[in-house]
């Protein structure tokens, strides 16, 4: 595989490098909040490919995904930025923890609030939750990945995702904004 080659997922064009980014960072999210998956051998699954991951924007108003199938697993919801504004007003923005020592000149409220719904087929809540309580982050060479929750899927299952962002969050929308939902573990 070369280095930037690119490939199409979901209607958009993605670097696989990037993709590999990702995955790892979506791993690490998930052992670092979930603990190893399974046992024995299979601590955990690595993913092969998002279910869901579409551009976005961050103004205040619903998203939905299109309908996506998913197995008996945890998924993790996740909002995935460029690193294209200065990486301490882009972790100002977004709602990124300020480390021990650091210097922060953050004012205000992150300007990602998020509140989330999972609905089935017949358009019934099956899971839900709020960004930005109990959120966590990766930050990796390119993106930063802000987890918003998480929920447990249904083998044969479709799902919807609704995100609605109660807080106009457009100026982050210079910084490619996706949303993903990716298979965290499998169960046993």
């Amino acid at each position: 595989m070369r280095h930037g080659s690119r490939t199409k997922l979901g209607g958009n064009m993605f670097t696989k490098s990037g993709h590999q980014l990702v995955r790892r960072a979506i791993i690490t999210v998930g052992i670092l909040l979930f603990g190893p998956f399974g046992s024995g051998q299979k601590d955990y699954q690595t993913w092969r490919r998002p279910e869901v991951q579409v551009p976005i924007s961050l103004a205040v108003g619903t998203v939905r995904t299109p309908p996506f199938h998913v197995k008996k697993a945890r998924y993790a919801v996740i909002i995935q930025v460029a690193k294209r504004l200065p990486f301490d007003n882009l972790k100002c923005m977004i709602g990124a923890p300020v480390w021990r020592g650091e210097v922060t000149h953050c004012s205000g409220d992150s300007l990602l609030q998020a509140e989330w719904t999972l609905l089935s087929e017949d358009r019934h809540v099956v899971a839900q939750g709020s960004a930005p309580g109990g959120t966590s982050f990766v930050f990796l060479s390119d993106y930063l990945l802000k987890y918003i929750g998480n929920f447990k899927g249904e083998p044969g299952k479709t799902y919807t995702l609704e995100v609605k962002f109660t807080k106009d969050g457009s100026p982050l929308n210079v910084c490619d904004p996706q949303l993903i939902v990716m298979r965290a573990g499998a169960f046993d």
